[in-house]
């Protein structure tokens, strides 16, 4: 590829065509030779050169293309080797030599003069990036503009246990890509930082997962999640608190009183029969005798069928048995350990509910002063069609008594909630004051019990149906 120069306008010429041509073929190899003409009037010859072999004062020159030219190696006035571009990696003796074949070729062709310090100008630039072992303070600042791009384009180095997204590899890929053209001397080094982001970005090209620093197919993946899910599961489970439940479910001020109207009634009803006795032996009065003696009948009569009443159980709850209490800790586990967001309709079946009394309820111990009490036992629960039934077993100087309440749910056109709750003792209905006294102080327990999961400010009561009972999320 010869090029002829006469004059300054041939080394414009020279510098917009040689050297644009030797950038589009590119540094690897290529020389610029400048030849004497064959005739004394032409002006230089410019050759781009890949390969020379000299023999016997004659230098074979071959070009890009491959084309071959027979030259007198006297005739060669200079061999001079284009900067390299960005991201080329050159040696500080490489870059002396060719600053000073550039030197040279100046003193010999007064007309390239110009072109020439240009591109002096640049080889000087790459030759600041590679100081010298013997200047230390070069050395020292090379290695100083070194860090501070390494440190703008990698601000943080690689996590092996981070997550990145496809995005943040690629900008931090080629930021170092652009260090490395800036530093070609540096090359290997930055090569070495970059290679872990590579990793990364091919193991994820590839359709892997990172667990803790670890690349996983995505069936182990799922093998490895399932497994530390069970495990932390089982942990959580594992240090679940429950709260204790109150161990009263009815105080012995209640029964103390209600021992006190038995004493007083049952004082009374011997007292009306004895003075009807009396009214028949001293005064025949047979009609007096009578009253008194039926009055006093009628009083013992009930006094016996409200204790017949206490002390008999009531029918069994048709809940079944065969209840599973991992539902319920899952959904303790789904909503507390996990965190999820309660769904718009939560199911918990009364079978179930019934298997996780049995083995997460706890009473607290009684205290010494606590003797007529109806010291609880168990809790069971039976859902029907809008209805709720809570048998809370206790004790109560050894004898086995129920307390049931019987919750009734219904819900307006207008959505209001409409409740009605009842209670018996066995058989024997309560007094509102009281049912309602022992149904809150149920629900309350219960709220402490699910704490764990915030259950009672996320979640409101739905609807009751046979079987479960069903909440939905506010």
């Amino acid at each position: 590829m010869p090029l002829k120069l006469a004059g300054w306008r041939g080394g414009a010429a020279w510098a917009a065509g040689l050297w644009l041509v030797g950038a589009m073929v590119g540094w690897s190899g290529t020389q610029v030779y400048v030849v004497e003409p064959g005739k004394p009037e032409s002006g230089l010859e410019l050759l781009l050169v890949e390969k020379e072999a000299a023999k016997d004062g004659t230098s074979l020159l071959v070009e890009p293309g491959g084309s071959e030219k027979k030259i007198s190696t006297d005739k060669i006035v200079a061999r001079l080797t284009p900067a390299p571009g960005r991201g080329t990696q050159v040696d500080r003796k490489t870059a002396v030599a060719a600053i000073n074949a550039l030197l040279e070729a100046k003193a010999k062709a007064a007309a390239l003069e110009r072109t020439l310090q240009e591109e002096v100008e640049k080889w000087k630039k790459i030759l600041d990036q590679l100081p010298s072992e013997q200047d230390p303070e070069a050395l020292k600042k090379a290695e100083a503009a070194f860090a501070e791009a390494l440190s703008k384009a990698m601000p943080k180095p690689y996590d092996p246990a981070g997550s990145y997204s496809r995005e943040e590899l690629a900008a931090q890929l080629a930021a170092l890509e652009e260090v490395r053209k800036t530093f070609p001397g540096r090359a290997e080094e930055i090569d070495r930082q970059a290679e872990p982001w590579r990793v990364e970005q091919s193991e994820m090209t590839a359709g892997k997962k990172k667990l803790e620093g670890r690349w996983l197919s995505p069936e182990e993946w799922e093998k490895e999640k399932g497994a530390r899910q069970k495990a932390a599961r089982e942990a959580f489970l594992a240090k679940l608190e429950i709260p204790e439940a109150p161990p009263v479910l009815i105080g012995q001020g209640i029964f103390l009183a209600a021992a006190g109207m038995v004493l007083v009634a049952g004082f009374l009803g011997a007292s009306f029969l004895f003075h009807g006795i009396l009214e028949f032996i001293r005064h025949r009065a047979w009609w007096k005798g009578t009253a008194w003696t039926l009055a006093g009948a009628a009083i013992i009569a009930v006094l016996g069928r409200a204790t017949g009443l206490a002390l008999s159980a009531p029918e069994p709850l048709a809940a079944g048995s065969s209840g599973n209490a991992e539902n319920i800790e899952e959904i303790f586990w789904q909503q507390g350990g996990q965190k999820k967001s309660f769904p718009k309709e939560l199911k918990a079946s009364d079978a179930d509910l019934n298997a996780w009394f049995t083995k997460r309820l706890r009473f607290s111990p009684l205290k010494v002063t606590e003797i007529a009490v109806l010291a609880a036992e168990s809790w069971k629960l039976d859902a029907e069609d809008g209805t709720l039934r809570l048998d809370r077993t206790g004790r109560f100087f050894g004898r086995t008594l129920v307390l049931r309440h019987e919750m009734t749910f219904n819900r307006t056109e207008k959505g209001e909630d409409i409740y009605r709750i009842e209670a018996v003792l066995g058989q024997l209905p309560l007094p509102p004051a009281l049912v309602l006294r022992s149904w809150n102080q149920w629900t309350e327990t219960l709220a402490k019990m699910t704490a764990a999961m915030a259950a009672a400010e996320h979640v409101t009561l739905e609807r009751i149906e046979k079987g479960a009972v069903v909440f939905s999320g506010k």
